[in-house]
């Protein structure tokens, strides 16, 4: 399936302008308070470190965007932009399938589209795991659960589940998610002490598939909300994880998606352009796809930072943060090669 979103910035120096009038720019101010955070400062000041090995665990908002078409292969994910712009190892890259669960792309990267946190636990942990233990990876960025709750959403609006099912389900499946998210970073934690965590909070109810949902019919809002506060829960679990140990960081991408969730306005400057957020589109310039669930390069991009930000925050790394206009400039070059040149450019 497809992959959720949400950016939340943790530092707020360097950015390009302060606007703090206005929903609008609120978010603007959201938008590079993500993409240029305090670790930005500290990282211009010394030279930088690489940063990595790098594995993953997740789903479509982590899995390399080019094997999908027609929408995420016009555009690039936070894995992809780290591996071409500051040279992060995510470990060798194959156009072919390695056969599952691996298949294409960085031999690091376990996420897979259409994953659910017990996908997870099942297809992609022991495979990373035994790399950490092997010493083959030595930083790892999990993002999932979001599949969870979008897949019977999903169900309901082809009508295929009734709300009233979904709803009795919802704890239980609250309650899997937690204990996955726990299996996952206990045996990652387990695998060797050297290892270094970063987990990442979830938000779907801002999600265009998802606001599109509550336009159909009445009757799903309430089960929407309910959902979102199920999903409140599961983030709760992955923000006590991230304090229970020093080698676990928290981005919350949650908090900055909520945020953009709140804007009236259709679009926000960022990077030396416009940004549309109320629209969906294959275009650069949009956050989100025209599939209204993954985000675009630019939104990507923002992500990429959060991350680097955790690490070079938590874990003492200096890798340079993209800026919001190399963001932009990355993104416009990946549409320009993509339309060239082909998706797998």
């Amino acid at each position: 399936m497809r992959k959720l979103r949400a950016f939340r910035p943790e530092g707020v120096e360097g950015l390009e302008e302060r606007l703090v009038l206005s929903h609008a720019a609120a978010a603007t101010a959201a938008l590079h308070a993500a993409a240029i955070p305090v670790a930005s400062i500290r990282a211009a000041a010394h030279p930088a470190v690489p940063l990595g090995p790098v594995g993953t665990l997740g789903d479509s908002f982590t899995d390399e965007y080019r094997f999908y078409p027609p929408d995420r292969s016009q555009a690039r994910g936070w894995v992809e932009i780290l591996a071409a712009t500051r040279g992060i190892n995510f470990g060798p890259f194959s156009h072919r399938s390695r056969g599952e669960p691996r298949d294409a792309g960085f031999a690091y990267d376990w996420a897979r589209s259409d994953s659910t946190t017990s996908d997870m636990v099942r297809s992609q942990l022991p495979g990373l795991a035994a790399q950490v233990a092997r010493g083959q990876v030595r930083n790892v960025v999990i993002l999932d659960g979001a599949n969870d709750f979008l897949l019977p959403l999903k169900a309901m609006g082809a009508g295929t589940l009734e709300p009233a099912a979904y709803a009795v389900a919802l704890p239980g499946i609250t309650a899997q998610a937690g204990a996955n998210l726990t299996t996952a970073v206990t045996t990652l934690l387990a695998s060797s002490p050297n290892v270094h965590l970063v987990v990442s909070t979830i938000d779907i109810s801002n999600l265009p598939i998802v606001r599109s949902l509550t336009a159909l019919s009445p009757a799903f809002g309430p089960l929407v909300q309910a959902v979102d506060q199920a999903v409140g829960l599961y983030n709760g679990v992955i923000r006590g994880l991230a304090s229970s140990s020093p080698r676990v960081a928290l981005v919350d991408l949650a908090a900055i998606n909520q945020q953009l969730g709140q804007v009236p306005g259709a679009s926000v400057p960022f990077g030396g352009t416009t940004i549309n957020l109320a629209t969906v589109g294959d275009d650069y310039h949009d956050f989100f796809l025209a599939d209204g669930l993954h985000p675009g390069t630019v939104a990507q991009g923002i992500i990429a930072d959060l991350f680097l930000n955790a690490f070079n925050d938590h874990f003492g790394t200096a890798v340079r943060p993209l800026s919001p206009a190399e963001i932009v400039r990355y993104a416009a070059r990946v549409q320009y090669r993509i339309r060239h040149n082909g998706p797998r450019a």
